[in-house]
């Protein structure tokens, strides 16, 4: 059964797709629409019904009236030998009227208005009306044949039909009239019955609608709350695809280490390589004179010969140069050991969890590593570091993290003093001080470009960058600001002067709140 009843009603009903609920929603509108509106037609048809009924029962109290009137107004006319015939006419036509619409209560059929116009009036079902009509026709069908010879003499009316119409009419006219009466209230007790349960019927219908918006809202909630759950999902995905850019960030910065620390290195080893050959020249020198000292040393007749290679191998220079080759030697291992103690101080490889560090050393490892940036540009005098360090405790932190942190940051101030032209003497200043007794505050600070108004409010968004293509990913102070704001529940602010200089200050709590 419930198959064919789904191969009959189209296919659409049953798919479960997002906009059914909509579908069935304004499905059960519209029921509830011809739910309100074929009740709301019908009752306002028997509403204009019960409104000629009861305009015809009040014209029946006034034509019961009218008859008593004329049928005074024929024996005085017969009395006073006056004309009978006006009120003859209108005994007959209230008569005819007063008839028509009695039957037409009793049985149903078209009758004459009040306007002169025909009118269908419906037999009466209800069971009351049905009794008050018959008690009524008891009443009239005498009264009518008393009537009848009045209105069919032409010429002259019977005197004794007159007193007995009379006689009738007294005894039983305000029967009659209050008989209407009550055909004429109880039809208006229907119709306000009907009246009301129309109003039932529109207030249901009205509340009906209600519950189908609610549900409809309900439903279009439930779907934004899912939809905002896939918009959720969607973002995590970016996060994702935003760490991996972090990471490619991170291997950009790395290749900037690697490259200053190579540099630096090359620089070391060059206080050893290019010395090494003079090194062995000398005790290649020196080990030939030792011979010659121990072949001739009791030879007095070669003591010319000796003096001879000692000035030829210039014994006095080696002897003075020898130390201060070593000791470049020594400077240039030094260095490289240097080196790869503030790599190591830099990166914390392998550390991920919060531990107590000296921030200046952590600072101070970063300037090495990014020492050779200090002198990149030859036309350009060399960046003067400017460090104003106060006497801090040691931090928890994630340390790894906040160098990164630190690193963009002077990154992005080497890269606003290269790109002013002609700055006279470029400097980074380097300030920390302790703050509020429980947190620290570190305000690097340059004189560099400048970052203009119109882009202040922007630097921390994820991938502005002011810089040219290929040059950053518009990452670097983003990721900052992740460090510093989220991960170590401090507070990062910049304060820029176009053509004047940046200074970004950073304040983190001595102890990581969690």
């Amino acid at each position: 059964m419930i198959a064919k009843f789904q191969q009959i009603v189209p296919k659409y009903l049953f798919f479960p797709g997002k906009y059914r609920i909509i579908f069935l929603s304004a499905a059960l509108f519209l029921c509830f629409d011809l739910g309100v509106l074929l009740p709301n037609f019908l009752i306002s048809s028997q509403l204009k019904e019960d409104a000629i009924i009861i305009n015809l029962s009040g014209r029946q109290r006034m034509l019961s009236q009218r008859i008593s009137k004329t049928i005074l107004q024929l024996q005085i006319a017969t009395q006073t030998a006056q004309t009978i015939t006006i009120p003859q006419d209108e005994l007959a036509q209230a008569y005819k009227q007063f008839d028509q619409t009695l039957i037409g209560l009793k049985i149903g059929k078209t009758v004459t208005g009040s306007d002169g116009k025909p009118v269908f009036i419906p037999a009466m079902q209800n069971t009351k009306i049905k009794n008050l009509l018959t008690q009524s026709e008891a009443i009239w069908n005498p009264y009518k044949l008393k009537i009848e010879p009045i209105i069919s003499s032409r010429n002259k009316i019977p005197q004794q039909s007159l007193q007995d119409a009379i006689a009738y009419s007294n005894k039983n006219n305000l029967q009659l009239l209050n008989l209407m009466n009550q055909i004429t209230t109880e039809q208006q007790n229907i119709s306000n019955n009907r009246t009301y349960t129309l109003q039932i019927i529109q207030t249901a219908g009205l509340c009906l609608a209600l519950i189908n918006f609610f549900i409809l809202l309900f439903h279009t909630l439930k779907n934004l709350t899912i939809s905002d759950n896939k918009i959720q999902e969607a973002l995590e995905e970016i996060e994702k695809t935003q760490i991996q850019l972090i990471q490619k960030e991170k291997m950009c910065s790395l290749g900037q280490l690697v490259a200053g620390i190579a540099h630096e290195l090359n620089n070391s080893i060059n206080f050893i390589h290019p010395n090494l050959p003079h090194l062995h020249q000398y005790m290649t020198d020196l080990l030939q004179l030792v011979e010659l000292y121990e072949k001739y040393h009791f030879k007095v007749d070669k003591e010319i010969e000796i003096k001879i290679l000692t000035k030829l191998i210039d014994l006095d220079f080696i002897k003075s140069d020898l130390p201060k080759v070593i000791k470049s030697m020594e400077i240039g291992t030094s260095r490289s050991r240097d080196i790869v103690l503030s790599l190591r101080t830099f990166s914390h490889l392998g550390e991920t969890e919060i531990k107590k560090v000296d921030i200046h050393k952590n600072i101070d490892s970063i300037l090495m590593i990014l020492h050779s940036q200090f002198h990149k540009q030859l036309d350009s005098p060399a960046i003067e570091i400017i460090k104003k360090y106060d006497d801090l405790p040691l931090i928890e932190c994630y340390a790894a993290k906040l160098n990164q942190a630190f690193l963009n940051i002077l990154t992005n101030a080497i890269d606003a003093l290269e790109t002013k032209q002609l700055v006279e003497n470029p400097q980074i200043s380097i300030t920390t001080k302790l703050v509020e007794s429980n947190f620290i505050l570190i305000a690097i600070a340059d004189n560099g470009i400048g970052i203009p108004k119109e882009n202040q409010q922007r630097i921390f968004d994820p991938f502005f960058t002011t810089k040219p293509v290929g040059k950053g990913t518009g990452l670097g102070l983003s990721i900052t600001y992740q460090i510093i704001v989220e991960e170590h529940k401090g507070k990062i602010r910049c304060f820029s002067s176009p053509e004047k200089g940046t200074e970004f200050q950073i304040e983190i709590p001595i102890q990581v709140i969690s």
